[in-house]
């Protein structure tokens, strides 16, 4: 690999980093019987292919596959930030109400932030977070493997410069021009019309299927300018040998001898059938029809691919999101069914859905928490799509984040922790780490849920230095905590709130722009109705902790706690691993109506634990734990 190669401050090429652990935390369509240890549960019944949505990193989750998916990948689409310096959103429709077409334009919608595209080192930062996704993707693709790189053309020519560098340029394809939209008024300056997808592939010899596009009207009516008397049209094609590699045949047909391409046998079908055309001088020759045709080769100009408009079925309220055809059109032509299509930047889902009903199998990755609840809901909406798993790394990537940002020493994370959330930091009580006024701040763990116990002891640290309330900030937390704590509180005359750790807190620049939110824990309640082996799970109550962050116009629109629930799914026989959603209950633009039942029948009597999660409408999941008895 040899060329012009680009240089920045803090450039590095050594972006192998750590195997983390995957974490399997939900598998949606499989049977219980199947789910063994982690590993088998990414790799399926019989050792088989598991589809799986990944959140996190994608740094480390690219490091993380490493080994298992070495050179197997045959198709790799990835759209990254643009380094635009712009932050982009999703946007939620808020309970039962018919979603209007254009969801900008209703009031019963909340915005929230769905990725940043800033980067405080400048266009450096953005080239080396670039580039370290490109250094591990090729890892990752089969010797017959493609990757399509989508960008804007302010960072496009770069990032070509990187691709040379990373694939070859030797290794270089094409760069597509996409046409996404036919206007852009700009009185200054050329309007941008367009992106950019480079596409390189791994070796000399990658999966490539041809595909077609209609032909334009010009080209219609200059070539396909004869009709048959019921209106098709054809254009006539050459009948003779003439020019043919390896000759024709020789006879006379009407009256003309000469070479022909064809035997005589079958000149008289195709003249039976009506398919030869003669001209004024009574030579024949082969009508060829448009609508046989199969169109007009691909170029690298896609001017007809529309995109994501507020009137189009597709519209999820995705910031940035790219239509379906775009990505059918590079699965179609760059893989094989059966092969493994990867996205590390999987946005509202587009390139898992189209692999999924192109029959390829696919991993995408997504570091933010709407991106993967979109793309599960619109997975669960994709007719008869296979059993995937969600995965991600837990407690390992925030170890390697304390690492990296605070260091070994806990007391140092607990101060970052207690700053970010505005406290002062607080000394003496060994859990209680700081205050703001009369409140108590206690910080779970960065490798473990919090527990009842540990919330205890905060509690007496937090009476005894005179605090009449409890702030408990976590990762994760004990099954069932939030109701066991608020009695415990009680009887010590404390107000206690549980807040959950946002994921937010390990991208330094959510911590810069001070945008990082400690969302209050909801709470549902749910109970089961058992007759016979058949029982009912039903959800009677949700409290979403922190209504505040819900816009006032939206808020004058809600009509009930229902409304604050988007999805919700249950595991009917829960055995304390992972989380096996063999029900889902699920808002769509479609179908904005929540049903809060669900049914199972048992196979067998006997005690079961069910699990209850809720996602919110922010993106946050709760769940809550019943027993039933199956007689």
């Amino acid at each position: 690999m040899t060329g012009v190669r680009l240089t920045w401050d803090g450039k590095r090429s050594d972006v192998r980093g750590l195997a983390l652990p995957l974490q399997v935390v939900e598998e949606i369509g499989v049977a219980r019987a199947s789910i063994g240890t982690l590993d088998e549960g990414m790799a399926g019944e019989d050792g088989g292919w598991r589809n799986r949505l990944i959140w996190g990193d994608n740094a480390h989750v690219l490091a993380s596959l490493a080994d298992e998916l070495a050179g197997e990948v045959d198709l790799i689409y990835i759209d990254p930030p643009f380094d635009s310096r712009q932050d982009y959103k999703v946007r939620i429709a808020v309970g039962d109400a018919t979603v209007d077409e254009n969801l900008t334009k209703i009031q019963s919608v909340i915005e929230d932030k769905a990725y940043r595209d800033t980067w405080g080192g400048g266009v450096e930062s953005y080239l080396q977070m670039l580039y370290t996704r490109l250094l591990l993707l090729r890892e990752l693709l089969s010797d017959r493997g493609s990757i399509f790189l989508h960008l804007a053309p302010n960072v496009s020519h770069l990032a070509r410069v990187l691709m040379d560098e990373v694939f070859g340029q030797e290794n270089f394809r094409a760069e597509i021009i996409w046409k996404r939209t036919s206007a852009h008024a700009d009185a200054r300056a050329l309007g941008s019309v367009h992106e950019s997808i480079l596409y390189f592939s791994k070796g000399p010899k990658p999966i490539w299927h041809e595909q077609y596009t209609a032909y334009d009207e010009r080209y219609v009516e200059q070539y396909y300018r004869y009709r048959d008397d019921d209106g098709r049209r054809f254009m006539s094609g050459d009948a003779s040998a003439s020019g043919l590699a390896g000759g024709g045949y020789v006879y006379e047909w009407r009256g003309i001898s000469r070479e022909w391409r064809m035997p005589v046998e079958t000149m008289r079908r195709l003249d039976a059938e009506d398919r030869i055309f003669y001209t004024r001088n009574g030579i024949a020759r082969i009508k060829r029809y448009l609508d046989e045709s199969r169109g007009q080769p691909l170029s690298d100009v896609w001017a007809d691919v529309q995109p994501v408009g507020s009137w189009s079925p597709e519209l999820l309220g995705y910031d940035t999101q790219k239509p379906e055809a775009l990505l059918r059109r590079i699965i179609e032509s760059s893989s094989d069914p059966g092969s493994i299509v990867l996205d590390c930047f999987a946005g509202s889902g587009t390139t898992p859905a189209v692999a999924e009903q192109l029959g390829r199998r696919w991993v995408a990755i997504d570091i933010g928490r709407f991106a993967i609840h979109t793309t599960r809901k619109r997975l669960l909406s994709t007719q008869g799509v296979k059993p995937f798993v969600v995965a991600n790394l837990g407690q390992y990537e925030r170890q390697v984040w304390q690492q990296a940002t605070t260091g070994t020493e806990v007391e140092a994370y607990l101060d970052f922790i207690v700053g970010l959330y505005r406290a002062k930091l607080v000394r003496g009580f060994p859990h209680v780490h700081g205050s703001i006024s009369s409140t108590a701040v206690h910080v779970g763990a960065v490798d473990a849920p919090v527990t009842f116990d540990e919330v205890a002891l905060a509690i007496e640290d937090a009476a005894a230095g005179g605090f009449t309330a409890l702030d408990v900030l976590g990762w994760d937390w004990e099954m069932g905590l939030h109701e066991i704590v608020q009695d415990e509180a009680k009887e010590r005359a404390l107000t206690i709130r549980l807040r959950r750790i946002p994921r937010e807190v390990m991208d330094a620049r959510a911590v810069l722009s001070g945008e990082v939110t400690f969302h209050e824990l909801a709470h549902v309640k749910a109970s089961a109705e058992v007759k016979g082996r058949v029982v009912t799970v039903t959800i009677e109550d949700f409290v979403l902790a922190s209504p505040d962050l819900v816009p006032e116009a939206v808020q004058s629109k809600v009509k009930t706690w229902t409304d604050y629930i988007d999805y919700w799914a249950v595991d009917f026989a829960h055995d304390g691993g992972v989380f096996l959603n063999t029900f889902q209950g699920f808002r769509t633009r479609a179908a904005p109506r929540l049903d809060l039942s669900a049914q199972h029948a048992y196979d067998a009597k006997g005690t079961y634990t069910v699990l209850v999660k809720v996602v919110d409408i922010f993106g946050a999941d709760t769940t809550t734990a019943l027993s039933v008895r199956v007689p």
